[in-house]
C-alpha cells in the first residue's frame, strides 16, 4: 500500500471544502457525475500539482470545449489551484484508461 502525499490530503480537503461551490458551478455548465483522477486521485500530488477533474456534460448546452475551459477558469478560482476539467471524450485514448481507473467520485 502507498503512502499518500500530504498535499494530496490537502488538495481533497479544498475539494470537500468547497463541494457547494463546486456543485453550483457544474449544475450551471450542465456537468454531472464529478470524479477527481491524476495525482490527487491516486495520493502522488506535489506542491505543483494541479486539480484534475473528470465530468460528464448534459448535451445541447452549448460548446463542450467552451463549457470545460470555463469550469476550470471558474473552479480555479474557487479552489486557489489551477483545476483542468475534462470529460471522456475529450480525453486523449491513452489518458482515457488511465484516467477512468483513477477516477474516485467527488
Amino acid at each position: 500500500m502507498s503512502t499518500v502525499t500530504s498535499e494530496s490530503t490537502a488538495l481533497r480537503a479544498v475539494v470537500v471544502a468547497h463541494r457547494d461551490a463546486l456543485e453550483q458551478i457544474l449544475e450551471r455548465y450542465g456537468a454531472t457525475n464529478p470524479r477527481l483522477f491524476g495525482s490527487v486521485a491516486r495520493g502522488d500530488a506535489t506542491a505543483d500539482s494541479d486539480v484534475d477533474l473528470l465530468v460528464d456534460l448534459l448535451p445541447d448546452l452549448g460548446n463542450p470545449l467552451l463549457r470545460v475551459a470555463g469550469m476550470g477558469e471558474e473552479l480555479s478560482d474557487v479552489f486557489g489551484r489551477r483545476v483542468d476539467v475534462v470529460t471522456p471524450t475529450l480525453l486523449r485514448a491513452e489518458v482515457s484508461s488511465t484516467a477512468l481507473s483513477d477516477a474516485v467520485p467527488v
